[in-house]
């Protein structure tokens, strides 16, 4: 049986992140809690000498601009972001832990937003491919493969970066895709760390069965079944080892 931590125990004291080690979060909007707990383990891990890129391709979003604030990542609309005196380590300055790329978008043009999102998205992705230790934080998976045409790219780098330091972090709400387009495996398969949330869409919950980490789908499956709102099933790879994680935040009910 899997042992039970609350999320600050957990971050604190057991999460052992590696450079280079890829996170996958899984679960629904609303009763997961993907990008809080996302950003809480990125609190603990992310740095001026490891530092993440958050690609954010909704127009709004609250969460993401209070945890870029609490983080002290910097907000920017292109990559590369603009350097600041106060940046520049041969200066005195320290860099910053983090960025969050954030594009503008028309909102009358889908089809220009989605350009613009897909080449800064590309640029920034290459760059932390090139500059190592670092962290791509993809907040939604399924829209950088089916609307962006980043399936390639994100591919390469799960199953090519890890062993140069460039970890991938990535959540979706439907791991089983669409019908026209869907996950490749190696998210599935590739992940150090896996958060998985109780899905009641059992098509989703036959993804999980794919990580092949010593764990029986069967045990997997029942696990998440029992989990309560913005708790999760914690696997580790390397091990195995798994855990049930209690990460409800206050914030998420307000």
């Amino acid at each position: 049986m899997p042992e039970h931590f609350d999320l600050e125990i957990f971050r604190r004291k057991h999460f052992d992140y590696r450079d280079g080690h890829h996170v996958a979060f899984f679960g629904p909007t609303q009763l997961a809690g993907k990008t809080t707990t996302a950003y809480q383990l990125l609190d603990v891990v992310a740095s001026a000498e490891r530092p993440a890129i958050t690609l954010c391709m909704k127009h709004r979003d609250r969460t993401i601009a209070r945890f870029t604030r609490e983080l002290g990542f910097r907000e920017t609309p292109s990559w590369p972001p603009a350097r600041k005196f106060s940046e520049i380590r041969a200066l005195g300055g320290t860099p910053p832990r983090g960025h969050t790329l954030w594009p503008p978008q028309t909102l009358t043009n889908v089809e220009a937003d989605n350009a613009r999102l897909e080449a800064e998205f590309t640029r920034a992705i290459t760059w932390n491919r090139g500059h190592t230790p670092s962290i791509t934080h993809a907040n939604e998976l399924y829209g950088l493969i089916a609307e962006l045409n980043l399936r390639r790219l994100l591919t390469a780098v799960v199953t090519r970066d890890s062993v140069a330091g460039h970890g991938l972090w990535y959540e979706s709400q439907k791991p089983s895709g669409t019908q026209g387009v869907s996950i490749p495996g190696f998210f599935f398969n590739s992940a150090e760390h896996m958060f998985l949330s109780r899905d009641g869409e059992e098509r989703n919950r036959r993804r999980y069965g794919e990580i092949a980490c010593g764990i029986s789908d069967t045990e997997i499956e029942r696990e998440t079944l029992k989990l309560d709102p913005f708790s999760w099933l914690y696997i580790r790879r390397t091990g195995p080892q798994w855990a049930v994680i209690d990460a409800f935040d206050e914030r998420l009910a307000a």
